[in-house]
């Protein structure tokens, strides 16, 4: 039997150790476990150009926040393109300005307060401290697929908490694609009703 075989073939190593305890992430790290969520079908056209689409899919509400999944599509590209496309997906960092491939995306509260994918929250966040104001992560989404020129991203965030009742805004960027700076706005109250029908997974006995 091989050496990796024999290591892992037990299971676990030798000796009595204790069992793993369950982490049960902080809710701004992202959906809580325990809810199905109720979704909300928007199919809304947020920004586009000759050369791209960006759309909202849908939103699916919890009791602690919201997941909007959306679709971005560019066209007429070179295969060089298509490659930065993608790689640049990743860059964004401590850089003053992002590359022009990335793709912005942000939120305008009803109070006025603004989150973004420019900063990479998850980089900050700690879960055993509750973060100051709103936090925006990627959560879920496709990677994508090219092909013929064509690029199909499919990018998911995670808006924790729920936003406060009112309309919202939610504003796209992406310049390498000649996307300018565009928003569409949104109900949050619709959002909020929709959270107060997520429903537990299992009976709180069960938990």
């Amino acid at each position: 039997m091989g050496g990796f075989v024999q290591i892992f073939s037990q299971g676990r190593g030798s000796g009595d150790s204790e069992p793993l305890q369950d982490f049960t992430p902080p809710p701004w790290f992202g959906p809580p476990d325990d809810e199905l969520g109720e979704c909300i079908p928007l199919s809304i056209v947020a920004a586009r150009s000759d050369k791209a689409l960006v759309a909202i899919r849908h939103a699916t509400a919890y009791t602690t926040g919201v997941t909007f999944d959306l679709l971005a599509v560019a066209r007429g590209l070179r295969e060089r393109d298509t490659n930065r496309l993608f790689h640049e997906q990743h860059l964004i960092g401590d850089e003053e300005e992002p590359p022009d491939a990335f793709l912005r995306i942000g939120f305008e509260l009803a109070d006025g307060a603004r989150v973004s994918n420019l900063t990479p929250n998850h980089r900050f966040l700690r879960p055993d401290v509750e973060p100051q104001g709103s936090v925006l992560m990627h959560h879920g989404g496709g990677g994508g697929s090219a092909g013929s020129g064509r690029v199909t991203m499919s990018p998911g965030f995670w808006l924790w908490p729920l936003p406060p009742p009112g309309p919202m805004r939610v504003f796209v960027d992406w310049p390498a694609l000649d996307v300018e700076l565009s928003h569409v706005e949104l109900s949050a109250d619709l959002l909020r009703d929709a959270a107060s029908r997520s429903h537990a997974l299992w009976a709180p006995s069960d938990s």
